[in-house]
C-alpha cells in the first residue's frame, strides 16, 4: 500500500505544484545562480532544480523515492552529471559517504518541511559543509496571521498524511539559525503559503 502511495504521489507532484511553482520560479533561480563545486541536493524530488545548476557542479542528488528519482532523471540537462543516492538525509549510512567538511553547497528546497527531525538534519549540514560552505533553502513556513496559524495547526495532521510527511506549521527560518547558521541573504514572500528563501553560512560562534 505504501509503495502504491509513493508511486501515486510522485505521479501527481508536478501537476499539483505547477501553479505555485510558477510563482516561486524566480526565487529558485536566484538562490541557485552561484552554486558551484561539490553540491548536495537534499530531497531532489522530480528534479525541478536541475535546470538551474551550472554544468560544472559535482551534484549529489539525495532522493529516497525511486518513483521521484525516475522522473528526476528525465530532467537532467545535457552536460550535467548527477550522482543519485537513495538514502533519507538522516540515514546514518550517509556518514560513510559524505565526510565532514567536504561540501561547498547544500541545497534544500521544500524538503525541511517533511523531514522527521529537521534539527538533526541541520546539524549534519553544518558538519558536512566546508568552513566557507553555504546552505541554500527555499521553504514554506508557518503563517504570521493568528487565524491562519490556527487553521494550519488544525489541518496539519491530515495534510501531513496526504502530502508525504509535509508539515504546514514549521518555523524553518528560525530553526536554521538555531542550528549554527547565520544569514547571508534572506527573503520572505507569499504565494499559496508563506515562504522564505535564503543563503546561509556557518556561524563562527558554533
Amino acid at each position: 500500500m505504501e509503495t502504491l502511495y509513493k508511486r501515486l504521489f510522485a505521479g501527481i507532484y508536478d501537476p499539483f505544484t505547477s501553479s505555485f511553482e510558477k510563482e516561486i520560479y524566480k526565487y529558485r533561480k536566484e538562490i541557485l545562480a552561484d552554486v558551484k563545486g561539490r553540491v548536495l541536493e537534499v530531497g531532489a524530488g522530480t528534479g525541478i532544480n536541475f535546470q538551474f545548476y551550472n554544468k560544472n557542479v559535482q551534484l549529489i542528488a539525495l532522493e529516497p523515492s525511486p518513483f521521484m528519482r525516475k522522473r528526476a532523471e528525465l530532467k537532467i540537462p545535457e552536460g550535467l552529471n548527477v550522482e543519485f543516492l537513495t538514502y533519507k538525509v538522516n540515514d546514518e549510512k550517509l556518514e560513510d559517504i559524505i565526510k565532514e567538511g567536504t561540501l561547498d553547497f547544500i541545497v534544500s528546497t521544500l524538503v525541511l518541511c517533511s523531514i522527521d527531525d529537521p534539527g538533526k538534519s541541520l546539524h549534519k549540514f553544518y558538519r558536512w559543509l566546508k568552513d566557507d560552505g553555504k546552505l541554500i533553502v527555499l521553504e514554506h513556513i508557518h503563517s504570521e496571521k493568528p487565524m491562519n496559524k490556527k487553521i494550519q495547526n488544525v489541518v496539519n495532521p491530515v495534510w501531513k498524511k496526504l502530502a508525504d510527511g509535509c508539515n504546514l506549521n514549521r518555523n524553518t527560518d528560525i530553526l536554521i539559525k538555531e542550528n549554527g547558521f547565520e544569514v547571508v541573504k534572506e527573503h520572505y514572500f507569499k504565494s499559496t503559503l508563506r515562504f522564505h528563501s535564503g543563503i546561509y553560512k556557518k556561524s563562527q560562534k558554533e
